[in-house]
């Protein structure tokens, strides 16, 4: 039996209706699958576009050209408009620039960095020809060499340095530093002593900086006592209280805090200047209808 031409295209006719039909909705999916991909494409592009800036109100993002210096610190957390951060150099160190810096409406911050730098007087090395820089209170004064003089030891003279100001002590002396130059043997001393005697058996004799200082009249190099050592001096406190980092004042040693008494357990102590007592005070007898409470340790 054989199959009609009729029966035949119907079933191709109805087979391509069937892949027609198929197509088409592959399609709609297809171009509903492009819709959803530009509308979230839009929306990335809409978020990126919108990436926090600088905000205007704040130095957020110029905290770093506020660091704290070197040797110092820094006071202030607040990085809005019209506040403020300030600087604080350690003791022993001297603020260059500006100690306040406030955050402005551009987002920055007013003035440049600030830094410590070393406080010292004689930093510098202002004493020329190996003079020996003393410091002082707000002054400093250089003690020379043999045959040097002046405010910086900068003039060359033969007048030596009073005798009180030499300590007359072997501990306190040194062999000088000589050299042969164009035949002819140079001698010198290091800072803080003083070269004495002939050119044959010269030595290196030290200088009291605390006698000079105090026979100069400039004030007093300690806050309480200047101990003269080989080239130098250093300062002490009475019993009872510590040197400060300036190395010249004193603070007195709170031992009641630093638990450095032995006071017992039924008793207080109390901090003094140079010391400390153990003290039990006690409430008053009470009478009539009046009683007392200790409410503390004291």
């Amino acid at each position: 039996f054989g199959i009609s031409k009729d029966t035949q295209t119907g079933k191709l006719s109805k087979c391509l209706w069937k892949k027609l039909h198929f197509l088409k909705g592959q399609e709609i999916r297809f171009t509903e699958g492009l819709r959803i991909m530009k509308s979230k494409l839009t929306s990335l592009q809409n978020s990126v576009s919108k990436f926090p800036q600088a905000d205007q109100s704040s130095c957020m993002y110029a905290v770093l050209n506020v660091f704290s210096p070197a040797h110092g610190r820094k006071f202030g957390s607040k990085y809005l408009v019209g506040h403020e951060v300030h600087f604080m150099c350690f003791p022993g160190y001297e603020l260059v620039g500006p100690g306040t810096r406030m955050c402005q409406e551009n987002g920055s911050w007013s003035g440049i960095s600030a830094v410590c730098k070393d406080g010292s007087l004689c930093a510098s090395n202002p004493c020329l020809n190996g003079g020996t820089c003393v410091e002082g209170v707000s002054k400093y004064k250089c003690t020379c060499l043999h045959n040097w003089s002046g405010n910086h030891c900068q003039h060359q003279t033969q007048t030596a340095p009073p005798e009180w100001s030499i300590v007359d002590d072997p501990a306190f002396s040194r062999k000088p530093r000589c050299a042969k130059v164009d035949r002819a043997q140079h001698c010198s001393c290091d800072a803080g002593f003083h070269m004495s005697g002939t050119s044959d058996s010269s030595i290196c004799q030290d200088v009291n900086e605390c006698e000079v200082y105090k026979a100069d009249g400039s004030g007093l190099l300690c806050a309480h006592t200047c101990v003269n050592i080989p080239g130098s001096y250093r300062c002490a406190c009475p019993s009872g209280y510590k040197v400060l980092a300036d190395g010249r004042s004193c603070e007195d040693v709170d031992e009641c805090l630093a638990q450095q008494h032995n006071c017992s357990h039924r008793t207080t102590c109390v901090n003094t200047g140079g010391g400390f007592q153990c003290v039990n005070p006690e409430c008053p007898r009470s009478h009539a209808n009046i009683s007392y409470v200790k409410t503390s340790p004291l």
